[in-house]
């Protein structure tokens, strides 16, 4: 079996020029493998005690930046319907509608996927009991202006008495090279270097992938350049109240506490009256 480190030539990501974002195409096929290790289920549950807590009993939910759907086909699992996915990438919206069919259980009717962008999120005047957005997904909108536009349309896709609740990754995570990993064993290598831009917020991931031929060894190799911005609890917090959420609150790490000062995972919860 080859490792990643084996191969002439190959250099680590982040010492070539700086190149723009090119995301969640190649790696589309992998993610799953590569998230195999988040808790989505133990997230779904805390947002789901969050719910409970506010005397809500949601049947509709929205995943806004879905991925391949593992949060939506979970909360499908659950007894939720309908459910709805719906995210930026074609790659990942294509996996998903793919393991969506086959989970004999679940129909058309239970659970959907479709690409869209959540800044300009239109599923025909549809609302929703519970929207959720999870991983950090809204911290690829980069331009604040577009964040504030996801916010505004998520609101209209909101039924009256309805939930949003969303994680993001802090500024203390992102500035802190949380990003920088190596993982050299496996069916799916990567080497990962992380660098701030303090002055942007802008926290940019060269993502090197070495994947594994199941029958030759031989490894197949690509490379992403992730982006993702830093927003502060007070930023969205205005602009979730601008947009017309109420009771707006923000747990850190998934807990049951605000975040403090080195919280790497900031969950907001709010409701449109």
């Amino acid at each position: 079996m080859e490792r990643w480190d084996e191969a002439e030539g190959q250099e680590p990501p982040g010492t070539t020029a700086a190149r723009e974002a090119r995301q969640y195409g190649d790696v589309a096929a992998v993610y799953d493998t590569l998230m195999e290790g988040v808790p989505h289920g133990a997230w779904l549950s805390r947002i789901e005690k969050a719910v409970r807590e506010r005397g809500k009993a949601p049947r509709s939910v929205l995943d806004v930046a879905c991925g391949t759907g593992i949060a939506t086909l979970l909360l499908a699992r659950r007894g939720y319907s309908p459910v709805i996915g719906v995210d930026l990438s074609a790659d990942m919206i294509r996996i998903a509608r793919t393991k969506a069919t086959a989970a004999s259980r679940l129909s058309e009717r239970t659970v959907q996927f479709e690409v869209q962008n959540a800044a300009t999120l239109d599923l025909d005047g549809a609302t929703f009991d519970l929207v959720i957005s999870l991983f950090d997904s809204l911290n690829y909108i980069l331009d604040p202006r577009d964040l504030q536009s996801a916010f505004c349309r998520v609101f209209a896709h909101t039924a009256a008495g309805g939930m949003f609740a969303f994680d993001l990754n802090s500024l203390y995570a992102l500035a802190h090279d949380l990003f920088t990993q190596t993982n050299l064993f496996g069916p799916v290598q990567h080497v990962w270097s992380a660098n701030w831009d303090r002055e942007a917020r802008l926290c940019r991931v060269e993502m090197a992938f070495a994947i594994e031929d199941a029958q030759t060894g031989a490894l197949r190799r690509f490379t992403e350049t992730h982006l993702q911005r830093a927003y502060t609890v007070p930023e969205i917090t205005e602009w979730l109240a601008v947009a017309g959420f109420a009771n707006i609150e923000c747990f850190g790490n998934y807990g049951t506490r605000p975040p403090g000062p080195r919280s790497d995972r900031l969950l907001f919860v709010c409701e449109k009256s």
